[in-house]
């Protein structure tokens, strides 16, 4: 066989195997979901290709869903609930030895389901790339090729499409459930703050349900039954953590919703150019939460500071040393580039020999302090690692870090330490509302004001549709 002829039979081999694919993907989203009955209600599932592999159920009856990513697989698991028996949901979130039984139940019902969706898609996947194997090879017939070429793209149509088939499957069998103790919860509107207020209970789990596959499923549980349960008192403690409003007043109300009767910790930015005329957020930031505390940032001035701090808010220095806030032992670092109002003269970046001096401050404070505070505000995250590195270095009590100043929302560890930023809930400024989402966190403490999950919220404040990434953590660490 010459190489020209190797080339063509490999190119042919190519294209049957494309449309195979192709045929596939049709075949399965064509066939729909399978509809099963378990314990809770009626749930179809459905399996697909997609970009980034995910495991989704949504609710359709209180608009809301939740999501994780147990493999990297480019697969889509996807749950909808068409109907909810609410009794059953309240008879198996309730505690006890029957409660497990129905965990247990529900668990193999849930897992059942998926199967079911896996069979059918399978099956519309074989059939699909049967069928685009053959039309691949009627093809390569039509524009003359030899006729052997029919059942060869049908079999290799058959035979790409039972590898698909193989390795999903594969990818199921070693899906790291573990995923869905760090979900992305996401919703519509005002159900997003409802289902994070609800959703502690994911985290409160009893601690009878070791696994943390059990732990998803009774948390799903209690999330489906919520909205007409009286909910007990909560085991853990919920704080709002934001930064970087940059005068964009027009998100407030959305950051209220989050915010109403906990405490908030703003770690600076409130200005964009640290002016009187700024200040007209200063009452509507006092009236978010319940404390509202406070540290400046290098946008920030000091007249604008001293109007929250005459609104109530609890405004941190480095001079006011640690003090206590709801239960909790909390200090601030002021930006070193807080300045006097006036939209000249205020710099916004630290040169580098300015960087490294402030480092050393800021290192020299927290030593110094006359007790070790719980929870640290620092609004540029660059000085914040900096103290995120020296004390995991030291080890000792846990301690949080509260910062912004980047928009990047993200949480970092070092041994005991935790780094959180919540990213910019100012959207981007006022000139770019429905254009940036608004980002902030919820951190969910223990009774010891331990960690236990952190929630990323991001918020597009016109419609008010978000979602909430969950990061969820070993408090006794």
């Amino acid at each position: 066989m010459t190489r020209r002829r190797i080339l063509i039979t490999i190119a042919l081999a190519l294209w049957c195997a494309s449309l195979s694919l192709a045929g596939s993907a049709v075949a399965v989203r064509a066939a729909g979901p399978a509809v099963t009955t378990f314990t809770l209600g009626t749930v179809e599932s459905q399996m697909g290709p997609a970009r980034a592999g995910h495991f989704d159920a949504y609710v359709p009856i209180v608009d809301w869903g939740v999501r994780a990513h147990p493999y990297r697989a480019p697969l889509a698991v996807e749950l909808e609930f068409r109907s909810l028996d609410r009794d059953a949901a309240l008879a198996a979130a309730r505690s006890g030895p029957a409660a497990q039984a129905n965990l247990r139940l529900l668990e193999s019902q849930l897992r059942e389901s998926v199967d079911a969706g896996f069979r059918r898609a399978a099956l519309a996947a074989l059939v699909g790339g049967l069928a685009g194997g053959f039309v691949a090879g009627a093809v390569a017939v039509a524009f003359g090729r030899r006729r052997r070429w029919l059942p060869v793209g049908t079999g290799t149509g058959f035979a790409t499409a039972a590898a698909v088939v193989v390795l999903a499957g594969m990818t199921l069998v070693g899906a790291d459930w573990n995923a869905l103790r760090q979900p992305t919860f996401y919703a519509h509107g005002s159900e997003l703050p409802k289902l994070l207020s609800f959703s502690d209970q994911i985290l409160t789990a009893d601690e009878t349900y070791t696994n943390s596959y059990d732990r998803a499923v009774a948390g799903l549980e209690n999330l489906i039954s919520a909205t007409e349960r009286p909910r007990p008192a909560p085991a853990v403690r919920t704080v709002v953590v934001a930064s970087d409003l940059h005068s964009n007043g027009l998100v407030l109300p959305v950051l209220a919703q989050y915010s109403e009767g906990k405490p908030v910790f703003f770690v600076g930015d409130f200005a964009e150019l640290g002016t009187k005329l700024e200040e007209g957020v200063v009452p509507e930031v006092a009236g978010l939460g319940s404390p509202v505390v406070a540290v400046s940032g290098n946008h920030d001035s000091d007249t604008l500071m001293r109007a929250l701090a005459h609104e109530g808010v609890t405004v941190l220095t480095r001079a006011r040393g640690v003090v206590d806030v709801d239960g909790m032992a909390v200090a601030g670092f002021e930006d070193p580039l807080q300045r006097d109002g006036g939209f000249g003269g205020h710099v916004l970046k630290l040169k580098t020999g300015e960087r490294v001096s402030t480092a050393a401050e800021l290192v020299a404070w927290f030593d110094g302090l006359e007790r070790r505070p719980q929870l640290v505000l620092i609004h540029q995250h660059g000085l914040a690692h900096v103290l995120l590195d020296h004390v995991g270095a030291h080890g000792g009590a846990p301690l949080i870090i509260l910062t912004g100043h980047d928009h990047r929302q993200h949480v970092d560890r070092r041994g005991a330490v935790t780094l959180v930023d919540g990213g910019t809930v100012g959207a981007g400024g006022p000139f770019a509302i429905g254009e940036a989402p608004a980002g902030f966190a919820l951190m969910h403490l223990t009774a010891a004001n331990r960690l236990q999950a952190v929630d990323l919220v991001q918020v597009e404040p016109l419609s008010g549709e978000g979602s909430a990434r969950r990061l969820v953590f070993d408090p006794s660490r």
